[in-house]
Parts: C-alpha cells; sequence; structure tokens
C-alpha cells in the first residue's frame, strides 16, 4: 500500500470524525490508480507532507469538510473537498428478511436512499511567496501617503466626476429650456 494511504488511515483513526472520515478514505483509495491521482502520490512519496482536517461550516450541509496535504516549504499543496454526493436510489423498503439486511443499519445497503461521499481534489500551487523589503517606519510612512495622498486624489477624482455630472445634467435642461421657449413663440 501506498505511503499516502498508511499516513491517511493512521490519521483518520485519530480523528474525532473518524466515521465520517472512513467513507472518503475508501473512496480515495478507489482512485489509487487513477493517472490523475499519480501525481499527488508521487509527490507524497517524495516529500515529507502533512496531513489535516478542517472541519466543514455548520451550515454547510455539502461538505464534510476538506483535508489539506501540505509540507511547509513546499510549494505544491494539495486540497481534497470531501463532499456529500447526489442522492441515489430510492426509499428504503428493506425488510428484516431480505438477503444482505444489516440489523445495525436497518437496511439491506441497496437501490436505498443514499448520499454516497464524492472528493475533489486541487492542486494548489505557491507562485510567490514574498516579504516586504524595508524596515517597520518605511510601512508607516507608504501608509501615511496612503492616508494623505491617495485620499485627495480619490476625493478630487469624486469631485470631478460629479462637476461633469452637474454639467451633462446642466446641458439637458439648457436643451430642454429651448424647446419650450421655442413652443410659447408658436
Amino acid at each position: 500500500m501506498h505511503k499516502f494511504y498508511d499516513d491517511l488511515k493512521e490519521f483518520i483513526l485519530n480523528q474525532e470524525a473518524k466515521e465520517r472520515l472512513i467513507p472518503y478514505y475508501e473512496t480515495l483509495f478507489q482512485l489509487e490508480s487513477y493517472p490523475e491521482m499519480k501525481e499527488l502520490l508521487s509527490q507524497y512519496k517524495d516529500s515529507n507532507y502533512s496531513i489535516d482536517y478542517n472541519e466543514p461550516d455548520e451550515f454547510d450541509c455539502y461538505s464534510n469538510g476538506w483535508l489539506e496535504i501540505y509540507e511547509v516549504n513546499n510549494p505544491i499543496a494539495y486540497t481534497i473537498e470531501l463532499d456529500i454526493g447526489q442522492m441515489q436510489g430510492g426509499y428504503c423498503q428493506c425488510k428484516p428478511k431480505d438477503e444482505g439486511y444489516n440489523s445495525d443499519k436497518n437496511c439491506c445497503g441497496r437501490s436505498c436512499d443514499v448520499h454516497l461521499p464524492k472528493v475533489s481534489i486541487v492542486k494548489e500551487v505557491k507562485l510567490l511567496n514574498h516579504e516586504f523589503q524595508g524596515y517597520e517606519r518605511d510601512l508607516w510612512a507608504l501608509e501615511e501617503k496612503w492616508l494623505t495622498e491617495y485620499e485627495k486624489d480619490l476625493l478630487q477624482k469624486k469631485q470631478l466626476e460629479k462637476v461633469s455630472s452637474i454639467e451633462a445634467q446642466i446641458e439637458q435642461l439648457q436643451k430642454e429650456l429651448e424647446v419650450v421657449k421655442s413652443g410659447l413663440k408658436n
């Protein structure tokens, strides 16, 4: 078994949400031979990646959270979104005498309504990692510039736009005035 799956299994077994995560592990395991999965597995094998789990937002009924696969100094990271798939099957009508009936689940687990786990893997590449060049006082000077020069420029631009708008209104009113005056002469 690939190191990624061994590490993921160990990670899941140490989570409170392991019952929620196990179906996603099995879904990911089905992808082991997919060409799209080869890159992640290759990267993971050759690096010292970590795995983190992020709980879903309490109001998100379409997600069970996401896994982050990352290495601190590696520009490539992966996010595995743990989504809830579309409803499949129909209303469960299983009975205890049916073949494959599971008394713990009160179901046979075939053709019954279920949301199967769905995963999406997103590759993230950090394009740039840059820290401000200078001292804190340099930032203070730039912040001051924002609060003085840039705000003045923005205010002047808004005033010029207002002048243009008023001039356009005056021109329109003068045209209307001429029409009304010409109507009075007739």
